[in-house]
């Protein structure tokens, strides 16, 4: 819960950095690297080819997801590109459901009514502000399919690497990805302001972290419980929203909140019954696009 509280975070922050989508993704991964490189490098580990190998796929992922989830945030509502964001772990669901432990329909009931809570509560805060656009939406849905290669390839390379350590080598990988989109789409903005690193230095410490809490907890829940949990980083952007760029919150959107919240109390609940239950080994968690 921690980690989608936080990811809602660097979503806010993503909106408000002065520079553009592409250049902001750039930096946040190269930043991000460069700092837990730095904490590796303390602790007297150096970097190896070999987590570089591990970590391609999911560095290349979250690379592009980023480029799109920060493209939207800059061209369309941030709440329109958060709700495309949390309809992923449903169709991870579905995806997995036919190698991991069977989900039952009061699972996948409570998935669509908290999908539909989750919906009543950003649709109403994107109409107080902001200017929405389809390329914006279709640019978050890009960074939705390219987190699924994220997804897969952190479940793959956290059986051998530790949470730091992966993210120092993943973001390397991303940082190599989106250089080429950020120069080629980037002009005068490419080099960050005094103001454009405050907010990449901000995306790090909050987006970032929830990134690492969500890696170390890769093997310790169920599909069930990550899916749920992963809901709430929407209702944290929709109370960002309200605090930070004045979008009040209706009663229609206070009402979603709730059918979300209750909706997520049944997943985790339910998840960790089939998990004790022996149903099957637990899948990594299905991380959804975030800074």
């Amino acid at each position: 819960m921690t980690a989608a509280l936080l990811w809602s975070g660097g979503s806010l922050i993503g909106r408000a950095a002065p520079i553009s989508g592409p250049g902001l993704a750039f930096w946040r991964c190269l930043l991000g690297a460069s700092v837990y490189q730095t904490v590796l490098l303390v602790r007297g580990r150096r970097p190896s080819v070999a987590a570089l190998r591990a970590s391609w796929l999911g560095g290349l992922g979250f690379g592009l997801s980023v480029v799109g989830l920060f493209i939207a945030y800059k061209t369309t509502t941030l709440l329109s590109a958060t709700v495309i964001g949390s309809l992923q772990p449903l169709v991870l669901g579905l995806v997995t459901h036919r190698t991991s432990h069977r989900i039952d329909g009061v699972l996948w009931a409570a998935s669509g009514i908290a999908a539909a809570g989750t919906v009543v509560v950003v649709v109403g805060s994107s109409s107080h502000g902001g200017t929405w656009s389809l390329r914006g939406d279709l640019f978050a849905a890009a960074g939705v399919a390219a987190n699924m290669l994220y997804v897969v390839g952190t479940k793959r390379a956290r059986a051998t690497i530790d949470a730091l350590g992966y993210q120092a080598a993943m973001l390397w990988v991303a940082a190599a990805a989106v250089l080429p989109i950020a120069v080629v789409t980037t002009s005068a903005d490419f080099v960050p302001s005094a103001g454009a690193w405050v907010a990449i230095a901000g995306l790090v410490a909050v987006g970032g972290s929830g990134h690492i809490i969500f890696s170390m907890a890769q093997g310790h829940v169920s599909v069930a419980a990550s899916s749920a949990i992963l809901l709430a980083e929407v209702l944290g952007t929709a109370v960002g929203a309200a605090v930070l760029f004045d979008q009040s919150i209706s009663l229609a959107q206070a009402a979603g909140m709730v059918v979300v919240a209750g909706a997520v109390g049944l997943w985790l609940t339910r998840g960790r019954e089939a998990a004790g239950a022996g149903a099957g080994e637990h899948l990594g968690a299905l991380e959804p696009p975030g800074p």
